[in-house]
This record gives structure tokens, C-alpha cells and sequence, in this order.
């Protein structure tokens, strides 16, 4: 805050700033830059834990338009904390403006902080899903997002069980 207050903007300020930008922006493209799956073992195997890493966004304003960068890196572990597969994922969303005054870089920088994760969480769910059942592992689901945390609390993998046998109808 004491930066902000140094900057000349206040909490009060940004708040209004960022609320005038989030009224004259549209969503105009969201798309994968980046796809790296790789299993390190040859599956099935069993992944005990996963970590989750988000890079900080990178963001590109251009007015009337800026784009944010997201990057997000999923790692399948065994129990002794082995890589057994990883999946990287780079979006990029682009967002454009109606017309109006340039908004500052520090309002971008809160909206993107603040909002661009719930716009590419179902695009990067989606994604690490597939690509963990391409490269022929149970699939890998980002849980739920809430308001009070920037990132999901819970990755999950599905764990899939045999089918039974197809019986003959006796």
C-alpha cells in the first residue's frame, strides 16, 4: 500500500481504476502457445503427489488491447518424489478495450493479478486433462477456484479402475 500511496494512487483509486477497465474489456482470444507432456517412466504407474508451479504472467499492452501470458507446470511424482511425468502450459489471453482513456499499467497489473487465472483455469484444466491422457497416464484435473485463493487448492488424479469382463448374458 505504501507504494501505491507513494505513486499517488490510493487503494480507493486503483479499485475504481481497475472496476473502469474491467467495464470496457472483452475477452478476444485464448489460446496455447506453449504444450509440453512428457512421461519420464513408462506408464501405468502410480503418482503419489503432484506439484503445481505458476510462473508470474507476463503482460503486453498494446492500446486498445493487451495480452497476458500464463504459464503453468504440473509435475507427476512417485513416492520417492520421482518425476514421473510433466506437463508445462503456456496461454495466452488476449483481452482488447472499447474505446476510452488508456488505462494505467498499475490497473492492468491488479486485473491481471487478480482476474486473468479465473479466465484461463478452464482452458488449462482442460489441456493438462488431455495431455495426461495422451501420454496414456489416468488424467490429471485441476480442482476448483475460489474467490479467496489466486490458484486451485487441489490437483487431482482420476483414478481409473478395470472394467469388468463383458458377460455373455447368462
Amino acid at each position: 500500500m505504501e507504494a501505491r500511496e507513494a505513486s499517488g494512487t490510493s487503494d480507493d483509486d486503483l479499485h475504481e481504476q481497475v472496476a473502469a477497465l474491467h467495464d470496457r474489456l472483452h475477452l478476444a482470444d485464448v489460446r496455447v502457445q506453449r504444450l509440453r507432456a512428457e512421461s519420464l517412466s513408462e506408464p501405468p504407474f502410480d503418482v503419489q503427489s503432484i506439484q503445481i508451479r505458476s510462473s508470474p504472467c507476463e503482460v503486453l499492452h498494446e492500446p486498445p488491447r493487451f495480452a497476458v501470458r500464463v504459464n503453468q507446470t504440473v509435475e507427476l511424482r512417485g513416492s520417492d518424489e520421482r518425476n514421473l511425468a510433466e506437463v508445462e502450459v503456456v496461454l495466452v489471453i488476449d483481452y482488447t478495450l472499447d474505446e476510452g482513456p488508456d488505462p494505467s499499467e498499475e490497473a492492468v497489473g491488479a486485473y491481471v493479478e487478480h482476474n486473468t487465472y479465473f479466465t484461463a483455469h478452464p482452458y488449462l484444466r482442460e489441456t493438462l486433462q488431455n495431455a495426461t491422457l495422451k501420454l496414456g497416464l489416468e488424467p490429471v484435473v485441476l480442482g476448483i477456484l475460489s474467490r479467496d485463493r489466486p490458484r486451485p487448492t487441489e490437483v487431482t488424479v482420476v483414478r481409473r479402475t478395470s472394467p469388468a469382463p463383458l458377460g455373455d448374458g447368462d
